[in-house]
């Protein structure tokens, strides 16, 4: 039995880096957004690591919910969303939207997914991403804060996964 060439981690952004630019990052919205509550909208299920130390890194009144976007996994080209699904209940009307994405890429999900929450009339919808992959839009899109703006590979750790692996690795690393 042949065994497959196990992937190396290249660590990219040490576990300190992510929490310095979290702190930045924090002030930083809390200071667009004002002492108003800031909601933090997490996409499933990579944001997840994103969206806990975020909240704990923005002073003041801070809600937080939880978002799938289903996708036709067969069309890669496009990535059409089919459906988003609230994991709970949450009422977005009149509310600072922050949406986290663990990566940014071609813009075409994060594009659909803005335009059917403006739908739902919040004060303003924000997108941040974990990593920001601008060089592979394929639409006009650009986030409002990232954490990193990351080239070529495959990323995982601080919970990005790859193959259901390294998502609980406390840095992010290069597949290589």
């Amino acid at each position: 039995m042949r065994q497959s060439k196990q992937p190396k981690v290249k660590r990219v952004y040490t576990a300190k880096q992510i929490a310095k630019r979290i702190d930045a990052l924090g002030e930083a919205i809390r200071a667009d957004a004002g002492s108003g509550e800031v909601f933090l909208l997490g996409l499933l299920k990579g944001a997840t690591c994103f969206l806990a130390d975020l909240m704990r890194a923005v002073p003041g009144e801070v809600a937080y919910g939880y978002i799938d976007v289903i996708r036709d996994i067969a069309d890669t080209d496009t990535a059409a969303a089919l459906e988003i699904d609230f994991i709970s209940h949450t009422e977005i009307a009149n509310r600072d939207v922050y949406v986290l994405k663990d990566v940014v890429s071609t813009g075409v999900i994060e594009n659909y997914l803005l335009t059917q929450l403006r739908q739902h009339q919040p004060a303003a919808v924000h997108l941040v991403a974990l990593l920001d992959r601008p060089d592979l839009r394929t639409v006009a899109l650009e986030t409002d804060y990232h954490m990193f703006k990351v080239g070529d590979g495959s990323f995982v750790g601080y919970g990005l996964e790859q193959g259901g692996r390294f998502g609980n690795l406390p840095y992010i690393g290069r597949l290589s």
